[in-house]
């Protein structure tokens, strides 16, 4: 099963204890206030009772999901206040499990909209639903807040009010469906329709565009904050734009991605039969090891992949040792790992060794990309982290210049993964080293061409070892 699902439905079964709890709490005092009023020869509101004992039930399974099940005791964590990031961060990477992020908080309340206006018929006013909706959120919320449980996030506040107005209009459309009131139909289907339209437009627009998205692309609501840096351009920058090419990778598939590490742990010696081998899929990434001898995750769309060796123990400062290129390259040849002759081949220091290619051709067959490999005391290939991948040209694309991507990123218009830590050290002044036009693999399995800014500033030292570091902008016009 999915690893992702596998942990909502964990979820789930862990929060049925405690819902069916809050039930039979609330529902021990409600039984005898139902046996009062029939005693007295009152009508018992039967479907406001069962409205009210799920609505207990709901509330008592919303707490442990929300509150019960985080995990705390690790600090508060910052208010995201950002509205709508987490839509972006799901446009970005197009995956199931960040776009189950906004989704599953706005179904995780539509039950409450549904049971509400039932258990209480005054909540069949719009904005006495509303109110109980953003009320009941901004609870959730705070206490999150507060107890550290969990992350206080406004898109949250935002996902679950819309899930509760959404679960309203779905009572209300029942309602009126029951007491054939027309005129009201239209405007509570609304607000699903337009919610479906909209979301069904945004799959539409990705399967529509020629090519994916960039995981850790910059996100526009959410730039990086260079108000209070200047920069220094120690490079010379084109004015000119361009075409560029635009280079495809098939994406493995789930059944390709298993003979892919399965094979890989074959020629390891690996027994993938054993009762200690182990397989989870989670998002596109797939999981495989054996917990004691060997581990490779893999990730779908770009091919790219982790390898570990747990013989080999890597601890220590000291505990690496120097290899050749041809003794690496027969290292990896010997795990079914093709490298390029052309690739260029670096010693990183403290048996870090980089083999690294760019849209080099072989047979017919571009690479592009670099194997990082590690080396431990007599010298064992204990790790090699893989982003080099066999491409074809898809075809050329314009791209902007440099000195446009330039002033992308003076705006603080690049990548998501440097945005926010460029925001919280806020550089004084950062040097612009070097500019480079490489390819990063997309949600599609297309390599799309973007600019690699090489920076510098006076934090490197203390922070990155004297090195400069880099962030990219997109090239695509």
């Amino acid at each position: 099963m999915h690893s992702f699902i596998d942990t909502i439905l964990t979820y789930c079964s862990k929060a049925v204890g405690p819902a069916l709890l809050a039930a039979l709490l609330g529902g021990v005092p409600l039984f005898r206030y139902c046996e009062r009023q029939r005693k007295q020869g009152r009508p018992v509101p039967k479907r406001q009772a069962t409205a009210l004992l799920l609505l207990m039930c709901y509330l008592g399974g919303l707490v442990t999901v929300t509150l019960l099940l985080r995990m705390g005791g690790g600090g508060r964590m910052p208010v995201q206040t950002c509205f709508l990031l987490a839509f972006w961060e799901a446009w970005n990477a197009f995956t199931l499990q960040v776009w189950l992020n906004p989704l599953l908080n706005i179904t995780m309340f539509i039950p409450f909209g549904i049971l509400l206006p039932l258990a209480f018929p005054r909540f069949q006013r719009w904005y006495q639903m509303l109110a109980a909706g953003v009320g009941t959120s901004l609870l959730v919320e705070l206490l999150q807040f507060v107890t550290g449980r969990g992350q206080a996030d406004v898109d949250d506040l935002f996902c679950n009010t819309l899930g509760a107005m959404l679960g309203y209009c779905l009572c209300l459309i029942v309602l009126n469906f029951s007491r054939r009131e027309w005129k009201a139909l239209g405007l509570y289907t609304a607000l699903p329709v337009l919610s479906a339209a909209v979301l069904a437009g945004i799959f539409l627009i990705y399967h529509l565009q020629p090519y994916g998205n960039l995981a850790n692309g910059p996100i526009p609501v959410a730039p990086a904050d260079t108000s209070r840096t200047s920069w220094v351009l120690d490079c010379a920058l084109s004015d000119q734009p361009g075409p560029a090419g635009v280079y495809w990778a098939e994406p493995f598939t789930k059944e390709s991605c298993d003979e892919f590490a399965l094979d890989f742990a074959r020629r390891r010696g690996v027994d993938i039969n054993g009762q200690w081998f182990d397989i989870e899929y989670y998002d596109n990434t797939a999981y495989y090891s054996d917990h004691s001898t060997f581990c490779i995750i893999v990730n779908y769309n770009d091919r790219s992949y982790e390898y570990s060796d747990y013989r080999v123990d890597s601890w220590g400062e000291d505990n690496w040792d120097t290899i050749t290129e041809p003794e690496l390259r027969a290292a990896l040849e010997g795990l079914g790992i093709p490298v390029p002759t052309d690739a260029q081949f670096f010693d990183e220091g403290k048996g870090k060794y980089t083999l690294r290619a760019a849209n080099a051709e072989e047979d017919g067959v571009f690479y592009d990309g670099a194997l990082e490999c590690r080396i431990a005391k007599g010298g064992a290939l204990y790790e090699v982290n893989s982003t080099m991948t066999a491409i074809t040209l898809h075809g050329d694309a314009p791209v902007i210049s440099e000195r446009e991507a330039y002033d992308r990123l003076r705006a603080g218009r690049f990548d998501s993964r440097n945005t926010y830590s460029f925001s919280q050290l806020a550089p004084a002044e950062v040097h612009v080293v070097a500019c480079d036009l490489e390819y990063l693999a997309d949600s599609k399995g297309y390599r799309q061409p973007v600019y690699y800014f090489t920076l510098s500033d006076d934090q490197d030292d203390e922070l990155r070892g004297g090195r400069p570091w880099q962030v990219f902008v997109p090239a695509l016009a």
